[in-house]
């Protein structure tokens, strides 16, 4: 049976480099209502690198890293398969061969970087139910090239990456909320998926209310 493969990395310095991207994006994450984390007591409007890595460094542990990778490589692996077919079933997505997984505790709950990258944060979340964001977020890196290509609005994409979840996996796991222009989609997928090409093209002229 075809498996995605899954590697995983953490360390002093990524954690660093996500909290310094994480404060560069702060602006974007608050127009969209992304709660991020950041160190405790750190004032984003008077922080040096310096102060970051001391901050960074006070509050490393790598326990928490290494129980979350064995939680989501237990998880994966019972639904590796199933995450490939579904892969394979969507017509015209970007089929995965490996996932690199950045366990981090800092900035919004998961983020990605094609073609293989994942950013998933550990904080606040039970170990065993990582595996959410980490599906949520291989979803986007099969279909990302598309958004790109049409350029779909940031919540369009993300309901059509939810549509996707909670079909495939009968509504096991909760949809986020998303503003209201962003609804028509569920028409769209439901008349054309798995032909997420299709569903991406006809989703493309979805954009916010002019005010």
């Amino acid at each position: 049976m075809d498996k995605i493969k899954i590697e995983f990395e953490f360390s002093l310095e990524s954690e660093v480099r996500r909290v310094m991207e994480t404060i560069s994006n702060l602006q974007w994450f608050r127009k969209n209502n992304y709660k991020v984390l950041l160190p405790n007591n750190l004032n984003v409007n008077e922080t040096t690198s310096d102060l970051i890595i001391r901050m960074v460094g006070s509050e490393f542990d790598t326990k928490y890293f290494e129980e979350a990778e064995v939680a989501i490589r237990k998880s994966w692996e019972g639904n590796n398969v199933f995450i490939n077919k579904i892969n394979k079933k969507m017509i015209g997505s970007f089929l995965l061969e490996k996932v690199k997984v950045i366990l981090t505790r800092y900035g919004t709950q998961g983020s990605y970087v094609i073609p293989d990258l994942l950013i998933i944060n550990i904080s606040n979340i039970p170990p065993q139910f990582l595996i959410k964001t980490v599906i949520h977020e291989s979803l986007h890196l099969m279909i990302e090239s598309l958004i790109k290509k049409y350029s779909v609005d940031h919540w369009v994409k993300e309901r059509i990456v939810d549509s996707i979840m909670n079909l495939e996996y009968e509504s096991r796991f909760k949809m986020q909320p998303v503003p209201e222009y962003v609804l028509v989609v569920d028409t769209i997928f439901k008349e054309s998926y798995p032909d997420i090409l299709s569903i991406i093209e006809k989703s493309a002229s979805i954009k916010p209310p002019r005010i």
